[in-house]
């Protein structure tokens, strides 16, 4: 499966709605959005997608799901740009891990292997070379399972969610999405 690196810059977008969309994924086992993917057309449904933060300390990888959709277009989300008739690609992504802060840093990401790859992408939907992928795959899921077990995590449990999950973190209660191959 292909993966994909989609970014949010809270610079630009401040996403005043994560603490509650965090709160949704936890009763939901997963958050459905609508995110950019830049010029990129050729994102297949089913594709791994993780989030990182951009633009604004701290930075690094907050959350990961899979896309639902392949790229559509339609009107840009910044009103001026729209309003000049310029449009965005974007892709529906179930996620199904949310933080509301970076479990894996950018300083982690300049070591190896990792720091062969140009961790501020310019667009949402930079795909990640297999190799890199596989390695963060490995790191995300060590740090998903460290953050649990710290309690920094969320623990979703027969639906419901320990109050502290809503505002630190959360994992659906899912299987892994650990890479099969």
């Amino acid at each position: 499966m292909a993966t994909y690196l989609f970014a949010f810059n809270p610079a630009i977008w401040s996403w005043p709605e994560l603490t509650s969309d965090i709160r949704k994924l936890v009763r939901r086992g997963h958050l459905d959005t609508d995110w950019s993917c830049g010029r990129h057309r050729n994102i297949d449904p089913g594709s791994r997608a993780f989030l990182v933060r951009l633009g604004v300390e701290p930075k690094g990888i907050f959350g990961s799901g899979v896309t639902l959709t392949a790229p559509e277009t339609r009107p840009h989300w910044r009103e001026e740009r729209a309003a000049s008739g310029a449009t965005y690609n974007f892709t529906k992504l179930r996620l199904e891990r949310l933080f509301p802060l970076p479990l894996i840093t950018f300083d982690e990401l300049m070591a190896p292997p990792f720091r062969r790859f140009r961790w501020g992408v310019r667009s949402s939907g930079t795909y990640l070379p297999e190799s890199i992928a596989d390695a963060l795959e490995d790191l995300w899921e060590a740090r998903v399972a460290a953050a649990e077990v710290k309690g920094d995590g969320a623990a979703a449990m027969k639906g419901k969610a320990s109050e502290g999950a809503a505002t630190k973190g959360v994992r659906a209660p899912r299987e892994s999405m650990k890479r099969k191959g």
